[in-house]
């Protein structure tokens, strides 16, 4: 049985928010604010788990989580879910679209080619984009869509946003 403590939560949820980053130890650690052994012990727990991968890539190891892994997939999703945060939104009005993520100032609904969404939020930026534009816009590291994964939470479409990240990788 698979437990998780909120530290080895936090550095999942790290490792999948900032996946087009190649992140060591020590910087996982500076910017969790963790001992630097804790995010060993932590990684290498994940490690033999199969749910993170280490690259060695000439001194450095870099990890992330390991994808061809379906208990690391849900994991992931499960991540990109949680907050305990409120959220002043109906989702409900949203159901439309795939997926859905907002952070505060910014709600991004991801939706197919087809479908138009009119939606309004008051002091909220909506935008829509196909899986197709956010593909695009994570591979040339947009800032703005790359904060917005970082920062904001997913309201739903946890699996569709893993997907979108899953794409993206190959091509770091």
């Amino acid at each position: 049985m698979l437990s998780l403590s909120d530290n080895e939560f936090s550095v999942l949820d790290f490792l999948i928010r900032n996946f087009s980053e190649k992140l060591t130890i020590r910087s996982i650690a500076q910017r969790l604010k963790f001992s630097p052994a804790g995010v060993f012990n932590i990684l290498k727990k994940l490690e033999k788990q199969n749910i993170v991968v280490g690259q060695k890539l000439g001194t450095g190891l870099f990890y992330a989580i390991n994808f061809e892994n379906r208990i690391a997939e849900h994991l992931a999703a499960v991540v990109l879910l949680y907050s305990e945060e409120k959220i002043g939104i109906d989702v409900e009005q949203l159901k439309h679209a795939k997926s859905a993520i907002f952070d505060k100032k910014t709600l991004l609904l991801i939706t197919d080619n087809i479908t138009v969404l009119d939606v309004s939020v008051p002091n909220v930026d909506v935008s829509a984009k196909t899986e197709d534009e956010v593909i695009d816009l994570l591979r040339k590291k947009d800032a703005l869509m790359l904060q917005l994964l970082r920062k904001g939470i997913v309201l739903f479409g946890e699996d569709e946003i893993v997907e979108i990240i899953k794409n993206c990788i190959s091509r770091f």
